[in-house]
């Protein structure tokens, strides 16, 4: 029957691609023995899986996938980086790249009837040699169509090759060990262009065929060479350098491990990842498989890379159950396997008709396939493994089948579990169940064995019971290993787990604190400061799950001050901190703290009253320095506890000067406080007086004046008294203190009379208190509004003159220039009052001239009809007229004196009426300067100046109508009047 193909994975099954020219064949899986596997398929079609699918569902650890190409005669097979290069009994060869399967490359290149002996391809996939049975060899780069001869290797049958695992270069095979079918060792290097670079026999083991062969280099010396090499009875290890043949001429005896029996398909395999270092090796021998670990240190020639060697029997044979057994298989005696494959955990075996799977760790068959194979033309011949894709073949004669392994480190963990290897368990358990297991087998362990610290550590890691767990340290006396479980424990809890993590804490807490007094009490120094750390540490890490108030009263219940102050340090609880070193004494620990600190100003105002009593200096310098802005009027009270010492400068008025020059503080009660400091320090006024001069007080004078009249502060008295505009006052007191403090005082007022009635108090006080007669002569002199005769009513009534006689000639002669200076202003002021009467009589008689046909600037009528004005500007107005446009722009006052001037015009014009002859007329003496003027005219005079003052059209009020509107914004007339009309 013909099916079609499903393409699988690259590197898994993409060989299956080759459907369209071969008849697919199904995967087929028999765990046990089996009649006859092909019998089997035709039941197996209806419920075909892909290999994917099959994978992941079949429970087998590995299970073997047939690719659906059947090779005629296939001798030889090697799969690399997904290369796949077959040998065929007719002398061809197949290559084929799993990436691109349709471009399948059947290559004709040896003479008729010579048949291929081996091939060999190097990791990469680069780099293939051909052996023949001729004894030729052939090489075939990945970008040739053929391949070329190797005439140096003529003669040579290569049975192994050691290719170097860490070449990348594809233009080179870089250095090659080849082992010959004689036993001979040759180094070889090939070009990409076939060039033979180099070849030359080694070494020569003279044991038959070199059935195994290879080389790594050492990770920390790039020239040092470990090479392995294995007959059919023996294995081989040389180490050396730098050279190979330094390497196999060494004087050192090299490591030989004989078997007995001999295998003639002798196989030789190495286990590393990702072409890593190897780890683990495996030779197919004839007692069975030889394996163990390899180790690359510092092994010197002669020394051996292999450790931890065993030889591993191979198992028997299963064979079908007779009628009379009921389940189960028999064993035979072992038949020999015909290749090896060598995984991370298991050994794979091929023998002509089955596949099986040993594991490395127990040694047991963990999968078996029977496939009813082993006939002429149908046997299985090998196995390949493709290093970089990790993939695994095995092959027959006229067959090929991948395998799948599927999980195959399923149950490593358990295995290394059991051999007691928790750390290898643990790095293979795939559920959090199965490290659990783990763990809790390795805390046993180690409890059994008394280690008690590392069974706590893993069993805070297991989900064993809590109480369970914590009971049995409890019930040995194990503390500390119970404090190493329950810190295992806080470590292993989610972020959840809220309260279980502030008990454990807590717990915890407790366990350190009776240990800190234990080795307090036992003087154990160096384990005590080492444990105090230890905690300290863990309360830095642990402090948002712990409670505060529950670990505060813990540690002060167990007198442990200075885990206390790390505690509340940690917490940013200063306020506890700077109250225990208080109650300690400790006041300059206590500032500090006060002064690191940044989040509150409070604890200033708390603490400083009392720090200050202790540490004022101190103190003092934190407030100046402060974080957190300070507000000085609550400090005060701080200030206020303060007891200066004579000896030293007061903190009080240093903190305050610092507020009020550096920091420009204006408030008050700080400047009333700083000037009862000053007003209390003794035989030294020279501070407050200073203050009192500030330019810009901010203290209250009534204050200033009652403190210092109660300390006698007498010169900051008169200050104050200056200052607060009482200069009677202060030169009064200042005469009881200083005669130049009262004289620099009674020049201060700026009214003559008050300045001259000081000078007068200072002038008395001198002559009749002092009898000084000179000197208050002497104040003539320094205030020029004392006169002699000002001072004389002080002087006695017997004196003689000749004391003052200088001064009152002196005055006299002033007396006299001033009346002389008198006159001359006298004559002056006569004679400009007469020039101005003169003036005005000439304006009087001022006349212009106004034609019959004259219009009012105003009205537009004549002007003649009735009474106007004539401006020198010719503008001529009708006085009503005038009158009504120059009242709009008159003040309330002015409009006022108009309407008054106006009514007493019209009274004094009726009364002129009824008597005449009671009014006088203007200039009726005759004279010149006669110029007195009736009430009439007075009245129109005065209305000329209010009405007629300037022209209106030329005069301010014009300038000023230059910012008026031209309409009244209320009138909606003449808002509209202004309105363009349509169009425009």
């Amino acid at each position: 029957k013909n099916y079609s193909c499903e393409l699988v994975d690259k590197g898994v099954g993409s060989i299956m691609s080759l459907m369209d020219q071969f008849e697919r064949e199904t995967a087929y899986n028999v765990r046990g023995p089996a009649s006859d596997p092909y019998d089997q398929i035709d039941q197996m079609l209806e419920t075909i899986r892909t290999p994917s699918a099959t994978a992941h569902l079949d429970t087998n650890m590995f299970s073997l996938e047939r690719v659906n190409y059947r090779p005629k005669g296939l001798v030889e097979m090697r799969v690399c980086s997904n290369l796949v290069v077959m040998a065929l009994d007719n002398g061809h060869l197949i290559r084929l790249n799993l990436d691109a399967p349709q471009d399948l490359e059947d290559i004709e290149f040896a003479r008729k009837g010579e048949l291929i002996h081996s091939i060999h391809v190097d990791p990469t996939g680069t780099h293939i040699i051909i052996s023949m049975e001729s004894r030729e060899c052939w090489y075939l780069h990945s970008s040739w169509p053929k391949p070329r001869i190797l005439a140096r290797w003529r003669g040579i049958v290569v049975d192994s090759l050691a290719w170097d695992m860490q070449n990348s270069d594809k233009s080179s095979t870089s250095e090659i060990l080849v082992g010959g079918q004689d036993g001979r060792i040759f180094e070889a290097v090939i070009e990409k262009d076939g060039r033979e670079k180099q070849f030359k026999p080694v070494y020569n083991l003279g044991d038959g065929s070199v059935r195994g062969l290879h080389y790594e280099r050492f990770p920390s010396e790039p020239n040092k060479f470990f090479v392995m090499a294995t007959t059919s009875s023996r294995i081989y290890q040389f180490i050396g350098g730098p050279t190979f043949e330094a390497v196999f001429t060494s004087r050192e005896t090299h490591p030989t491990t004989e078997l007995p029996g001999e295998l003639p398909h002798s196989e030789l395999r190495f286990f590393s990842k990702n072409l890593g270092m190897p780890r683990h090796f495996a030779w197919l021998s004839g007692p069975g498989i030889f394996h163990g670990n390899l180790v690359f240190g510092s092994q010197n020639p002669g020394d051996q890379v292999a450790t931890d060697t065993h030889l591993l029997p191979y198992p028997g044979e299963a064979t079908q159950p007779s009628a009379k057994e009921k389940g189960g298989y028999t064993q035979q005696a072992p038949s020999l396997p015909v290749s090896l494959g060598l995984t991370e955990f298991h050994f794979l075996l091929v023998y002509e008709d089955r596949f099986l799977s040993i594991s490395l760790l127990n040694n047991q068959v963990v999968y078996e396939e029977m496939l009813g194979r082993g006939g002429p033309g149908s046997r299985l011949v090998g196995m390949t493994q493709d290093l970089i894709a990790n993939t695994t073949w095995v092959y027959g004669e006229d067959v090929i089948f991948q395998v799948l392994p599927n999980q195959e480190d399923r149950f490593v963990w358990r295995l290394y579990l059991d051999k007691g290897l928790f750390e290898e368990a643990l790095q293979h358990c795939k559920t959090p169940q199965q490290r659990d297991t783990v763990w809790t087998a390795q805390a046993d362990s180690y409890f059994a064995k008394h280690v008690y610290g590392l069974a706590a550590e893993y069993y805070g890691k297991t989900n064993k019971s809590f109480e369970e767990v914590a009971l049995k340290f409890i019930e040995i006396n194990e503390r500390e290993a119970l404090k190493t479980f329950l810190m295992a424990k806080l470590r292993s809890l989610g972020p959840q787990d809220v309260t279980q993590k502030t008990a454990i804490c807590t717990w915890v807490t407790e366990i350190y604190l009776n240990k800190l007094n234990q080795l307090k009490n036992a003087n154990l120094g160096d384990q005590h400061e080492m444990l105090r750390e230890e905690f300290e540490t863990f309360l830095s890490d642990n402090l948002e799950h712990m409670d505060k108030h529950t670990t505060i009263n813990l540690i002060q219940s167990h007198g442990r001050g200075e885990e206390f102050i790390v505690f509340c340090t940690l917490l940013g609880d200063s306020e506890r901190v700077i109250d225990y070193y208080i109650q300690d004494k400790q006041f300059e620990r206590a500032i500090t703290v006060l002064s690191n600190q940044t989040t509150t100003s409070d604890l200033y105002y708390k603490f400083s009253p009392i720090l200050m009593a202790h540490k004022p200096q101190y103190i003092v310098h934190a407030w100046m320095n402060a974080n957190v802005p300070l507000n000085p009027r609550k400090l005060i009270p701080a200030l206020m506890r303060y007891k200066p010492s004579p000896a030293e400068p007061h903190q009080g008025i240093r903190y305050l000067e610092y507020c009020v020059a550096g920091q420009g503080n204006e408030d008050p009660a700080i400047h009333n406080y700083l000037l009862s400091l000053y007003a209390e320090l003794p035989n030294n006024d020279n501070q407050l007086l200073n203050f009192l001069s500030s330019k810009d007080p901010h203290f209250d004078l009534k204050y200033a004046l009652r403190l210092c009249t109660k300390h006698n502060k007498k010169r900051a008295c008169v200050l104050i008294y200056s200052a607060m505009g009482l200069y009677e006052e202060a030169v009064d007191l200042a005469l009881k203190v200083d005669l130049e403090l009262a004289k620099i005082n009674a020049d201060k007022p700026n009214d003559d009379e008050l300045r001259k009635k000081l000078w007068l108090r200072i002038a008395r006080q001198v002559v009749e208190e002092e009898k000084d007669i000179k000197k208050a002569m002497a104040f003539l002199r320094h205030c020029d509004l004392l006169k002699i005769e000002d001072i004389l009513p002080f002087f006695p009534d017997f004196v003689l003159i000749d004391d003052f006689k200088e001064e009152i000639c002196s005055s006299l002669e002033e007396y006299n220039r001033h009346i002389e200076e008198l006159k001359v202003g006298m004559d002056d002021a006569t004679k400009s009052a007469n020039l101005i009467r003169m003036d005005i009589k000439a304006l009087r008689n001022k006349y212009g001239f106004v034609g019959g046909s004259q219009k009012c600037d105003l009205c537009n009528y004549s002007v003649l009809s009735r009474l106007f004005y004539l401006f020198p500007c010719q503008h001529v107005f009708h006085a009503d007229c005038l009158r009504r446009e120059v009242v709009e722009h008159l003040s309330k006052e002015q409009f006022a004196k108009v309407r008054e001037l106006e009514a007493r015009l019209v009274r004094a014009e009726a009364d002129y009426r009824e008597k005449p002859t009671s009014f006088p007329v203007s200039g009726d003496s005759g004279s010149a300067l006669d110029v007195s003027l009736s009430p009439i005219d007075q009245c129109k005079a005065e209305l000329d100046d209010l009405i007629a003052a300037e022209c209106i059209h030329c005069g301010d009020i014009m300038i000023d109508s230059i910012a008026l509107p031209f309409y009244d914004p209320k009138d909606e007339a003449g808002m509209k009047s202004w309105a363009l009309g349509p169009g425009i």
